[in-house]
């Protein structure tokens, strides 16, 4: 055995990619590799690359991890070899000195290996790859349906898509209690066991966003006595003329980047039995008074609560609002109903002492409102218009 010497490890010329990212790292230190054994595979946007080592040795240091930034040049790891495994030529002359510099560069660029690399036997190229990180997906449970079983982007998307359908919420075994004391267990009833599982899938789902907002009630208290009707039937009114307004918030997201946009205004009405959250529709609220809205809440609320509703009753919700105005609290994030886009929650009211235009002080009643919207269909902006124009219509001084 020869002398050992430590040979820094650097990224070889890399082409066109002026800086890329390593993907996987195939050694460990203290590894003994080969002449030409894979040590990093970087990841451009073009292409997949393996970086090969150049000696015969042992791995002694690995100074980067999987995610990093690496470009030409930089030290990523150095490596322990035997000097006397290192043919020994004469010198060169400078002319072929310099024919060999450029062999060298050019075997330099042959050596990376740009293509679609089967790394830890999973078939697939830079961009699903890339895609796989970015959702923490182990591509190794997934089979490929392109050529030589390659993960086409599709192969990925229907993962997931079978991923979120059979995905299961978090619960836990009796035995994970044992330490607590005494305790009972009681069953779900099925309509909590269905919310249970429709709510799981729309937080992991949709990407929810809330916008919170406060109404004074003086207009909404005045028309409430004028037509005896109730506030959610006034509140319900409101939302299918911003629902006309904003028609994006009565809509549905489709596969293949579509949205579909519904001409009937139907509004879900969220009411608490005993047995659990359950919906009742309000078909075409658009074209009803808010008297006929009135009576029609108080009709669904009791077939509710006696078990009376029809599979009529509760189909069809465009969009849904839930109120908690009679329980309290001073906002809450409702939790969309797929398929719909959007979700008018409604808070208890308080009253507050404000600024009359003359500068006087009076006391108003103020009810809290927030809507959670899909950040995939609606954006900020157009959250924040509706709700104005939600708020204003409420505040109109005209009965």
């Amino acid at each position: 055995m020869g002398k050992i010497s430590i040979i820094e490890l650097k990224v070889p010329n890399l082409g066109d990619a002026e800086e890329t990212e390593i993907i996987e790292i195939s050694v460990s230190p203290g590894d003994d590799v080969n002449l030409n054994d894979p040590i990093l595979v970087l990841e451009s946007e073009k292409a997949a690359m393996e970086i090969p080592s150049d000696y015969q040795g042992k791995i002694k240091e690995i100074h980067v991890k999987e995610g990093d930034q690496v470009q030409e040049g930089m030290i990523y790891g150095s490596i322990e070899i035997d000097d006397s495994s290192i043919k020994e030529d004469k010198p060169p002359s400078d002319e072929s000195n310099n024919v060999s510099k450029k062999e060298e560069r050019e075997e330099s660029k042959k050596n990376i290996v740009t293509k679609t690399i089967n790394v830890g036997k999973v078939n697939a190229g830079p961009a699903v790859r890339k895609y796989a990180r970015e959702l923490d997906i182990d591509l190794s449970k997934i089979t490929g349906s392109g050529k030589n079983e390659q993960i086409t982007k599709e192969d990925l998307k229907h993962y997931i898509h079978q991923s979120r359908d059979n995905s299961e919420y978090l619960s836990f075994n009796e035995s994970d209690f044992s330490k607590i004391g005494n305790y009972k267990v009681e069953n779900q009833t099925k309509i909590q066991a269905l919310a249970a599982k429709n709510l799981h899938q729309s937080w992991v789902t949709i990407p929810h966003v809330t916008h919170y907002e406060e109404v004074n009630m003086s207009s909404m208290i005045k028309l409430k006595e004028s037509k005896s009707v109730s506030i959610l039937a006034i509140l319900v009114k409101a939302t299918t003329e911003a629902l006309i307004e904003f028609p994006l918030f009565n809509s549905s997201l489709l596969s293949g980047n579509k949205i579909l946009i519904k001409d009937s205004k139907n509004i879900g009405i969220a009411v608490d039995t005993k047995d659990g959250l359950i919906v009742p529709v309000i078909h075409d609220a658009d074209s009803k008074s808010e008297v006929e809205i009135s009576k029609e809440i108080q009709t669904l609320a009791e077939k509710s609560r006696t078990k009376k509703l029809l599979t009529k009753d509760m189909e069809g919700a465009t969009f849904t609002l839930s109120s908690l105005g009679k329980i309290g609290g001073i906002g809450f994030t409702p939790i969309i109903n797929p398929p719909e886009v959007g979700i008018l929650g409604v808070s208890r009211s308080t009253k507050k002492l404000t600024l009359d235009p003359k500068g006087g002080v009076v006391e108003n009643e103020f009810l809290p409102i927030s809507l959670s919207y899909d950040h995939r269909v609606i954006n900020g902006a157009d959250a924040g218009k509706f709700m104005l124009f939600l708020k204003q219509y409420l505040e109109k001084t005209d009965d």
